[in-house]
């Protein structure tokens, strides 16, 4: 009796090439892909595996062909070494001088950009009852509370938000208004 498969997928390494859809050069993630039946819940029989290259800027995923398979094993690159290789590139200031990195209104708030308008309610709430100069003892509350303000005020209003987000690289469909239902009338 046949009950369903399912994919399990493991995290191997790392590859640096070319996309051939973004056509970025890069670092791609390397999966292995291993297909499994579920019979009578007894057992699970593999059904089959495969390399999957995924490009880390288009996140584009490239099944490898068996015959690339023993030439993708030589060029992995495990996590620790990619990370040795990252912190040894020379870091762009752009000839200024590296300030503090700037938050963005989402980390202010604590939030993700896809929020609906009552999570941002509810996470400015929680922030505020938190960093409330009259609540903490905290002496950077007070600025802490005028950034927090500033964050509800821009993300909280739907105008505000869509230009906000663009001005910070996020693309949004401006939404379309709501269809009058005949109880709203």
């Amino acid at each position: 009796m046949f009950l369903g498969s399912r994919e399990d997928t493991a995290h191997l390494g790392y590859v640096q090439g070319i996309c051939p859809k973004c056509r970025k050069p890069g670092a791609f993630s390397v999966y292995l892909s291993k297909r499994k039946m579920t019979i009578s819940m007894l057992a699970s029989v593999p059904m089959g595996e495969q390399h999957i290259l995924e490009c880390r800027h288009c996140q584009t995923r490239f099944a490898i062909p068996t015959e690339m398979k023993a030439d993708l094993q030589q060029r992995l690159i495990t996590a620790d070494r990619m990370a040795d290789m990252v912190e040894r590139l020379p870091v762009s200031t752009g000839g200024a001088q590296a300030g503090p990195a700037i938050r963005t209104l989402y980390q202010v708030l604590q939030l993700d950009p896809e929020a609906d308008p009552e999570v941002v309610e509810a996470a400015f709430k929680r922030l505020a009852f938190k960093h409330h100069p009259d609540r903490s003892k905290d002496p950077e509350s007070p600025a802490r509370m005028r950034e927090i303000l500033q964050a509800k005020d821009i993300l909280g209003d739907a105008k505000k938000r869509l230009a906000y987000d663009r001005s910070i690289g996020i693309a949004r469909a401006v939404p379309k208004p709501r269809a009058t239902r005949p109880e709203d009338v």
